[in-house]
């Protein structure tokens, strides 16, 4: 008797190679997730920069100083809204614009609210996203 050799038959190879492809394909939809997640963390870090960076030089002003850089004079007076007041390119080309809005609170107005808005737009998508920060301070002084 003639002994048959034992190997793997074309139809056992290409359902290996099925099996091995839909394996890669997962794979690379995780990769692609991962760099994906890790882009928007970056964008959001550097959107936190921007808006800190500008809150605090506000902050730091005198209240006449404030609104001359806000108004372009100094002896305005809260309410201030500013929309799109200035654009800040960041890395990799994403560009922040930041809008501030002063308000005076209670009744003696001796209390502003000052709120910074970062604002991008995803590369990948229209999908718009938003940071606030506010900080309370005194309208006599300066830090």
């Amino acid at each position: 008797p003639v002994k048959r050799q034992r190997g793997f038959t074309l139809l056992e190879l290409m359902i290996t190679l099925v099996v091995t492809l839909f394996g890669l394909m997962g794979v690379m939809a995780v990769h692609l997730t991962m760099t994906s997640g890790s882009a928007n963390a970056g964008r959001n870090s550097e959107a936190i920069a921007v808006g800190t960076q500008m809150l605090e030089s506000l902050r730091a002003q005198r209240p006449t100083d404030m609104m001359q850089t806000l108004t372009g004079t100094s002896t305005s007076l809260p309410p201030v809204d500013l929309t799109n007041y200035t654009t800040k390119t960041g890395r990799n080309g994403v560009s922040y614009t930041i809008d501030v809005h002063v308000a005076a609170l209670g009744v003696s107005g001796n209390l502003w609210r000052i709120r910074v808005e970062v604002k991008w737009t995803e590369d990948t998508s229209a999908a718009t996203h938003t940071l606030p920060f506010e900080v309370i301070r005194t309208a006599q002084e300066a830090l």
